[in-house]
């Protein structure tokens, strides 16, 4: 029995190991995420740049595979509008006469191209809308990218405090082993410690925080998303609001929404004008008569436009024009407004942060320097010494605030200029 009750043990002890065996190579396996299109694709395991962040979104996000169906509907409209119109076939019987005949519309006056070039017009408009949601969902994709690479940074200016803080608490050590300080300066310094653990851990959540949105935002839920990209800004010239504006014309998507929903609209009261044109029909008829023998009847039948010329459609095509070319109007004054707009800010954007690099972060070596010397010497307390580390740390982190102001910016620059990555 005892042997049993062994075997017994070591037989669970077995599925034990195995199942934690398992389970460390389930977790060592790569999640993988679905793409748009249903395709299985790896999630990066490395830290990705803003452009191939921006293709993971793209590539990713099902709601725009969805609005680039509209595309595909649109080709469907102009498959529909392609297509002749369909016969129709008839049959009568009398007293010693029966027949049999067909009948076809036949649309001479050019209708059915009409037809044909309005719903590549579609097309061309719903591409233009696709490109629109495209740009939506990089603008939304950008600003979670420049959140996580600042939180990156928050995390590292934290740790980079607590290093310092270490440091000095060896300083204060010493000098209380010494006898030079009192055992408050270690009881106030220990406190600072800890507290200063409690501003790490906040920043990692802060940090999971965004990881977690950004990969929302790119529809991989599983993916611990990490940023590649640098904090610093570069001394370059800004681009003229005059040569941007001539290249944004015509690459910006909503521009081109109205431009094409315009052109279409325009295109509709050609179509309407031309379907009050009456489509004639070409009958055949097979009689069979006791009296007459057999013989075929042919016959051209067409409605007379006396009452209804289609006036009311024409009438609505041209509303509908002017509604488009207004929203076009209108979306040409956004499109410059938030050009100009965006211009101005990143302009300011980049002066804070230029000031603030001259003035501030020049002075923080030489301050944790001073910092650390005063004490050793005796010039300082543990009050001025925490105080020093803690201004440190406070300006680096308005620094990352003021360059996270300043990525934005710069995005938005791109974006209401129509630069941004071309996603195919």
């Amino acid at each position: 029995m005892k042997a049993r009750k062994m075997t017994k043990c070591h037989v669970l002890a077995a599925a034990v190991l195995l199942a934690c065996a398992g389970a460390r190579g389930e977790a060592q396996v790569a999640p993988m995420a679905v793409a748009a299109d249903g395709t299985a694709a790896p999630v990066p395991q490395q830290a990705v740049t803003l452009e191939e962040y921006l293709r993971l979104v793209v590539r990713n996000q099902p709601s725009l595979a969805a609005d680039r169906l509209e595309t595909g509907l649109a080709r469907a409209d102009t498959r529909t509008a392609s297509a002749f119109p369909n016969p129709t076939a008839s049959a009568y019987g009398k007293p010693g006469e029966h027949g049999v005949g067909i009948e076809q519309p036949i649309p001479i006056f050019g209708q059915r191209g009409l037809r044909i070039e309005n719903a590549k017009k579609g097309e061309m408009t719903a591409a233009a809308h696709a490109d629109v949601a495209v740009n939506t969902a990089l603008n939304e994709a950008a600003l979670a990218f420049n959140e996580l690479l600042v939180a990156q940074k928050r995390v590292e200016v934290w740790q980079d405090a607590q290093q310092s803080l270490d440091k000095a608490a060896y300083i204060v050590r010493g000098q209380i082993e010494a006898g030079a300080r009192s055992k408050y300066d270690g009881s106030r310094l220990a406190l600072q410690l800890a507290q200063m653990g409690m501003q790490v851990a906040k920043a990692k959540a802060a940090l999971r925080a965004a990881a977690t949105h950004a990969a929302q935002v790119a529809a991989i839920p599983r993916w611990n998303a990490r940023a590649e990209g640098s904090v610093q800004t570069l001394e370059q010239q800004l681009p003229d609001y005059e040569t941007l504006w001539a290249q944004a014309g015509t690459r910006l998507p909503a521009l081109r929404s109205a431009q094409a929903e315009l052109d279409q609209a325009r295109h509709k009261i050609d179509v309407a004008r031309r379907d009050a044109l009456p489509t004639p029909s070409v009958g055949v008829t097979r009689v069979k008569s006791r009296g007459d023998g057999n013989y075929t009847q042919w016959g051209v039948s067409m409605e007379i436009p006396l009452f209804d010329r289609n006036q009311g459609a024409i009438d609505r095509a041209k509303m509908e024009a002017e509604q488009a070319e207004l929203r076009w109007q209108a979306a040409n004054r956004n499109a410059q407004s938030e050009l100009y707009g965006a211009l101005q800010q990143l302009e300011l954007k980049r002066e804070s942060v230029h000031a603030y690099e001259k003035q501030g972060l020049s002075q923080i070596d030489p301050l944790k320097q001073m910092a650390g010397d005063a004490y050793r010497l005796g010039q300082g307390g543990i009050l001025e010494l925490i105080d020093a580390l803690g201004s440190i740390t406070e300006h680096r982190l308005e620094y990352l605030d003021l360059v996270k102001d300043y990525l934005d910016a710069e995005w938005q620059v791109r974006l209401a200029s129509g630069n941004v990555p071309q996603m195919d």
